[in-house]
């Protein structure tokens, strides 16, 4: 079936040779052994069965090989196996019919509106940002936009509350990553962006908290553009906004915090170690907020330290902020890693550090530090 579209990424997926499957011994993704300990995540984690349930339109290719999850808890998310790049090209393979299917009845259906359309009759594509996980912290263009949209890409930390909210003719398609497991590379995300949006079809790419802070938003936006696509951002709240308004911790204070400074716990590949910002960002009058910083905390803190920043800085690490499985903990900057360990935290977790975080009436000696600092 031809493709509207002749650019370097098509729907054949051949950069990915995945010609070597023979679709008729595909087995169906239902081999997933659960793990009740994330049943109660508001996202979608990995191969849920939220996940296969919201996109089970595009496996109906083949009824027999439609991933199903046989779990007791239909809440229940499930581990990837150790397979799991042969998993994820299977499910692709399994994608690609309906997805061709899809672009074709977009395709006919502008055609039939007049004929080839020029450039300026593409689709749109929007970039949408949905906040840290409660709904009720969505734009209400956001809103609208996610109402009226053909096709969805969604990532992983769009909460299921928010995709709850999404009209009921549109297509979800999820496009998410975790660590050790990325569901579409970013090229494929590119690809599907770029080939639905020239069948003319409104295209949304939500995106949690704003998608164009540590989202990688910026690049699906500048691939598009080079393309001729139309692209739109409509923000949303970062993390680091919407977790410190929870938590009462202004992220600026007169006379206590007079920056913010966001980072990153890990950097692309080959780029620079993020843990090398820790001289710069040692500043005891600035406010961090670090993103994906679980694992590099423990050395990130000892940099820190090391820089300058006193060890009994006030600090704390929120899972899953904003959602009603908000878990926190507070502790002064040494002890932080020790106690997140002792919690058992789990991503999503947002870190912030600095004297603005006595403030928060979460804080063990709220009062009497806050009055401490009030006065200094």
């Amino acid at each position: 079936m031809a493709l509207p579209y002749t650019h370097h990424y098509d729907l054949s997926f051949s950069a990915l040779n995945l010609k070597k499957f023979d679709s008729s011994h595909l087995q169906p993704i239902c081999c997933l052994r659960c793990n009740s300990s994330v049943s109660s995540s508001p996202f979608t984690e990995k191969h849920s069965l939220q996940r296969y349930q919201r996109d089970q339109w595009v496996y109906n290719n083949n009824n027999q090989q439609r991933p199903s999850l046989s779990c007791g808890d239909e809440a229940a998310s499930c581990s990837v196996p150790a397979d799991s790049d042969s998993i994820r090209l299977n499910d692709i393979t399994l994608q690609l019919p309906e997805l061709r299917k899809l672009l074709q009845v977009l395709k006919h259906k502008r055609e039939s509106c007049g004929g080839q359309v020029p450039k300026n009759g593409l689709g749109d594509v929007f970039l949408v940002g949905t906040g840290p996980g409660d709904p009720d912290l969505l734009t209400l263009k956001a809103v609208k936009v996610i109402q009226k949209a053909d096709l969805l890409l969604y990532d992983r930390l769009v909460s299921n509350a928010v995709l709850d909210l999404v009209g009921p003719d549109a297509r979800l398609l999820y496009v998410g990553k975790t660590a050790g497991y990325h569901s579409r590379t970013q090229e494929e995300i590119h690809e599907l962006l770029l080939s639905f949006a020239e069948a003319g079809a409104t295209v949304v790419r939500l995106k949690g908290g704003d998608p164009l802070v540590f989202g990688r938003g910026g690049e699906e936006m500048d691939f598009l553009q080079q393309q001729g696509i139309q692209v739109k951002v409509i923000p949303g709240i970062t993390a680091a906004s919407g977790i410190s308004a929870e938590l009462g911790i202004p992220l600026t204070h007169r006379g206590i915090a007079n920056s913010v400074r966001f980072l990153t716990g890990h950097s692309r590949k080959g780029g620079t170690d993020p843990l090398f910002v820790a001289e710069n960002a040692a500043d005891p009058d600035s406010t961090l907020v670090v993103y994906m910083g679980l694992s590099t905390l423990p050395s990130l803190a000892q940099k820190l330290i090391h820089h300058g920043l006193p060890p009994d800085t006030p600090a704390t690490a929120v899972e899953r902020g904003t959602t009603p499985q908000q878990r926190m903990v507070f502790a002064e900057l040494k002890d932080l890693a020790d106690k997140i360990k002792t919690a058992e935290l789990v991503s999503p977790t947002l870190i912030i550090i600095g004297k603005v975080v006595a403030l928060s009436p979460f804080w063990p000696q709220s009062l009497t530090e806050a009055s401490r600092l009030v006065e200094v």
